[in-house]
């Protein structure tokens, strides 16, 4: 465990360097909008916005390249990943608020498509219908080629403007009152709806065809000729010995899909207007949002590395073969 622990740490680390190098060759330079945009609010000289610029953002691009990286790993640790500058807010709220609200949508798209899709892939296995396998793996190779804004775009033009059953922009309404109420659940549900369902049809056609892939692979081995032997019924052999082995290899995957999407799906938040970390991470890139950026990313580098640690911890639970001792 000690050594899963450093792994993640030298992983993370080795994440926000390799971060921090690649915004600092982006051309553009974050003090100097930031200076100018102050200067032009506040009425103040070059040199006092210069250093109003430089205390709100943690950056200063004067330093040595190792002194900045310091820096900003220092006050990382203290919990400061600067000022906005497109919203003006410390980037550690932003973080904060647009979370819970990937974590639903993202989130929720993900469990359902893995647990839908796995059962269809079982099932559709399990059947050895050639027609059945055909079409299911002609459509799912269609839909699934699809990017996720384009299925976006689709449910947008179709369910939102044509015809107007959900809206299309925003995690709720403006007239609700935000809160543990009926109305505000209801408004964030509804809202929820489109982009939970782009991710959830894209991801569910590669949860068919991965998991199809992997029952038919375990209906071969020979502890299930040998479950056959014993004269378990179908339905045992089916749930509890291809679909439960064929469930293994999915469950990395589960880690990295999740992972990902928690970091933030861009193109989808940006469509709906969903204000998760995707959305804000477009903004930032949009406008050279320097701290921003390094926030999202961060949040990105820890999502997906924890969501394989907790995988890689889990594994060896819901496989007996890889405990020591077993």
């Amino acid at each position: 465990m000690k050594k899963k622990l450093a792994n993640v740490f030298i992983t993370i680390v080795a994440g926000v360097f390799m971060t921090f190098l690649i915004i600092k060759i982006m051309p553009g330079d974050p003090v100097m909008i930031l200076a100018n945009e102050l200067r032009s609010s506040l009425g103040i000289s070059e040199a006092d916005a210069i250093n109003r610029a430089v205390a709100m953002l943690n950056y200063d691009p004067s330093q040595p390249l190792i002194q900045q990286i310091g820096h900003f790993i220092s006050h990382l640790i203290r919990g400061d990943l600067g000022t906005s500058i497109r919203f003006r807010t410390p980037v550690v709220d932003i973080v904060l608020s647009a979370l819970p609200w990937t974590l639903f949508s993202a989130g929720t798209a993900t469990i359902l498509s893995y647990m839908v899709g796995t059962q269809i892939g079982l099932f559709v296995a399990w059947s050895k219908n050639k027609k059945m396998n055909t079409i299911t793996e002609m459509l799912t190779s269609i839909i699934g080629s699809f990017p996720d804004y384009v299925i976006g775009f689709f449910l947008v033009s179709v369910f939102a403007v044509q015809l107007a059953w959900l809206p299309s922009r925003g995690a709720y309404a403006s007239r609700v009152v935000v809160g543990f109420n009926v109305p505000f659940l209801w408004s964030v549900l509804i809202h929820g709806l489109l982009p939970i369902a782009a991710i959830f049809i894209v991801y569910l056609a590669n949860w068919i065809l991965n998991m199809r892939g992997s029952a038919m692979n375990v209906m071969h081995q020979e502890y299930i000729k040998y479950a056959r032997a014993r004269g378990l019924s179908n339905n045992i052999i089916r749930k509890k010995y291809v679909g439960k082995n064929a469930r293994l290899p999915m469950i990395t995957t589960l880690g990295t899909t999740f992972g990902m999407l928690l970091g933030g799906a861009p193109l989808i938040e940006n469509i709906f207007s969903y204000p998760g970390l995707g959305y804000y991470l477009n903004t930032a890139i949009a406008v050279r949002d320097i701290p921003l950026m390094q926030g999202m990313f961060f949040m990105i580098i820890v999502t997906v590395v924890g969501a394989n640690f907790i995988v890689d911890s889990l594994y060896g639970l819901l496989d007996p073969r890889l405990r020591k001792g077993k």
